[in-house]
Formats: C-alpha cells, sequence, structure tokens
C-alpha cells in the first residue's frame, strides 16, 4: 500500500509540475502573441496613415512636400489657380491682367525651387504641375470660349 501511495504522490508532484510548464508556456504564448498584435496595430496604423496622406492629396490634388520652401510656393500657386479660374470663368480681363504678373513671378521661384527638390519631392512636384498645367489650359480654354 505504502508503494502505491508513494507511487500517486510522485503521480500528483509530476502532474502539478507539468500543469506550471504548461501554464507558463501559455503565459509566454500569451505574451508573445499580445507583442505580435501590438507590432501589427503599429504598422496598421502606419498604414492607414499613409494611405490618409494619399487620399488627402488625391482629393485635394495638393501633395504635401519635406521642404517648406516648396510647400509654402505649392501653396501660393493654388491661390493663383483658384483666382485664375475665377478670372476665366467671370471673363474678367482686368484680373487677368493683373495675374499675368503673379504667374510671372510664380514661373521665376519655381525655377528655384526645382533646384531646392529631394527624390521623392521632385517626383511628386513633376505630378503635380503637370496637373496643374492641364487644369490651367482649362481654365484658359474656358475663357475663349463664348
Amino acid at each position: 500500500m505504502k508503494k502505491f501511495f508513494l507511487g500517486a504522490l510522485a503521480l500528483v508532484f509530476l502532474t502539478v509540475i507539468s500543469c506550471k510548464d504548461a501554464a507558463n508556456k501559455a503565459e509566454e504564448a500569451a505574451d508573445t502573441a499580445e507583442e505580435a498584435v501590438e507590432e501589427v496595430a503599429e504598422k496598421v496604423e502606419e498604414a492607414a496613415e499613409e494611405v490618409a496622406e494619399k487620399v488627402e492629396e488625391a482629393v485635394d490634388g495638393v501633395p504635401s512636400f519635406d521642404n517648406k520652401e516648396v510647400q509654402d510656393y505649392v501653396n501660393k500657386y493654388e491661390e493663383y489657380m483658384a483666382a485664375y479660374k475665377k478670372a476665366a470663368e467671370s471673363k474678367d480681363m482686368t484680373a487677368f491682367a493683373e495675374l499675368g504678373q503673379q504667374g510671372q513671378a510664380l514661373g521665376t521661384a519655381a525655377q528655384e525651387i526645382a533646384g531646392k527638390l529631394s527624390g521623392d519631392d521632385a517626383k511628386k512636384w513633376t505630378d503635380y504641375m503637370t496637373a496643374s498645367a492641364a487644369k490651367m489650359q482649362e481654365y484658359a480654354k474656358a475663357m475663349t470660349q463664348q
């Protein structure tokens, strides 16, 4: 009977120790899973921010630039294009003449800005200016139509 009791007691100890090991392993797995979930959440958040920025650019048509001077120029150019559109739609030749001087100043500034572009900003700049030129042609065309 003693042997049976000692054998059963040893079995209970082994079971308890095994359960503790299993509990520790489960705890470690939960910690690892939690870390993985946090990493994925961070990556998803970063991706969401990038997508939001690209959507905003697509909606506005105005990219954001790293260089503050370039961004300021683009903002001024957007204001110029809005005034140009308004003058073209209303066929206001006086306003259109005044915009000519502003356009020349912006053209000169564009040449200076072009030398300050980084690689990524250079592509954004080219795409933006191409799209803007197309818009300006549409506005001018609207002005000449009767």
